[in-house]
């Protein structure tokens, strides 16, 4: 674990730095069993058939390729952190659930009407600098899809977070290198919500940035338009609610035109 400070990290490129090996700690209360809840859920709304092909941008850890795996889907994810990729390996084989994995941007989708569903979880939506970036997602993601492919694409509700964001927040956790304060911040700033993360440990300190874009539902209908996506509906939580102005997510939902 380096012991150099990464305070210098910026708005344009912060994706590439932040999701390392303290993310993992940092989010281990996010856990398979959790996923696993998420993904029944998504299975009461969703075309899903065993033996479908499921393309996971932004995969992450693999929490929720797993939970499809179990479900009888032919899992490949896509992300762009070497660790995470390495974890979601290793989660996927120990399971005995065969995955294909690539390092690659979400910008930068290669596939060709080759998945039956593809699915973005966990606020992985919204990282780039400008919206043609996110439109670019968008549309790199419809052309994965065969006709008539679904696709699920979990996204923060601004609403609620106007309303109900914590500034800061400070806690003591066991890392890998023993205890660590953990100081976070939170300000909304015009359309995106800026996430400090400070940790101070035996190894130093070292800070972490996070700019997520804020869609609201009438822009990102849109832009979901514009990529060539049908909307099925918008739930506003994991327990499957509708969206309502106090949900905490926009979970869409739906079909390739």
């Amino acid at each position: 674990m380096t012991k150099k400070s990464t305070s210098s990290v910026n708005q344009t490129n912060w994706f590439r730095q932040s999701f390392r090996e303290d993310y993992l700690w940092l989010y281990a209360h996010r856990s398979d069993r959790e996923a696993a809840r998420q993904v029944k859920t998504a299975l009461r709304f969703l075309p899903f058939k065993a033996g479908q092909k499921l393309l996971d941008i932004a995969c992450g850890a693999g929490r929720h390729m797993l939970a499809f795996a179990q479900s009888g889907a032919v899992v490949t994810g896509i992300d762009l952190s070497p660790p995470l990729l390495r974890l979601a390996r290793e989660k996927l084989d120990k399971a005995g659930c065969r995955a294909v994995f690539k390092r690659l941007d979400m910008r930068k989708l290669d596939y060709e009407a080759r998945f039956d569903g593809a699915t973005m979880w966990f606020t992985s939506f919204g990282y780039f600098p400008t919206m043609a970036d996110d439109q670019r997602v968008l549309s790199g993601l419809s052309a994965a899809l065969k006709p008539g492919g679904w696709w699920w694409l979990d996204l923060p509700h601004p609403a609620f977070l106007e309303n109900n964001l914590v500034p800061r927040s400070e806690s003591t956790r066991r890392g890998p290198n023993g205890a660590a304060k953990v100081t976070e911040t939170r300000i909304i700033r015009g359309r995106r919500v800026i996430k400090t993360i400070e940790i101070v440990d035996p190894a130093g300190k070292r800070v972490y940035k996070e700019f997520v874009r804020l869609y609201r539902p009438e822009r990102m209908g849109q832009m979901v338009h514009r990529a060539g996506l049908s909307t099925d509906g918008i739930l506003g939580d994991y327990d499957g609610s509708a969206l309502s102005g106090s949900s905490p997510r926009q979970i869409w939902f739906g079909r390739k035109v």
